[in-house]
């Protein structure tokens, strides 16, 4: 075989070991793209989970919340009532550790993006739009609503 037909097929040869080699290489970089991407996928599914777990207990949580806005004076000392008033506590430790916070409202002026007006009143020495109540308390993680806090604003 004449050498010039040899050099052809060694560079022929030579072009289809580096598109091989450049085949795998992408092919190793999809994969690993992939597996960074179902990694993420799957951590935002359990994050979901978890905000939607939390979500329904922010019911029984308001609960607790209603219940010592209703504390009787008698049951001061009693210490199965101080230790419900501590499980509160916990509760709301807890929630802040993982990162969920309670909306800031009265005092606060209205931002759609956190509050849903419920009511307006006229309210002397307040400005217009700023929150004067709250109905129901709001919640973030991150920057997630979990729920938006239900507010009365001064006109």
């Amino acid at each position: 075989m004449p050498k010039k037909k040899k050099e052809e097929k060694v560079d022929k040869r030579d072009a289809e070991i580096n598109a091989l080699k450049e085949m795998l290489q992408r092919a190793q970089a999809d994969f690993i793209n992939y597996r960074s991407r179902v990694e993420k996928e799957k951590a935002e599914l359990i994050d979901y989970g978890k905000l939607e777990t939390i979500k329904d207990l922010l019911e029984v949580f308001d609960n607790f919340e209603r219940a010592r806005n209703h504390f009787p004076k008698e049951l001061e000392g009693n210490e199965w009532a101080q230790g419900m008033l501590a499980v509160e506590k916990q509760f709301v430790a807890k929630m802040n550790e993982m990162g969920i916070n309670r909306i800031p409202t009265v005092g606060q002026m209205f931002d759609p993006n956190l509050h849903e007006a419920i009511h307006m009143e006229p309210a002397k020495g307040k400005k217009s739009n700023e929150i004067i109540e709250e109905y129901e308390p709001g919640y973030i993680y991150k920057d997630k609503v979990l729920r938006y806090a239900k507010v009365k604003l001064a006109k």
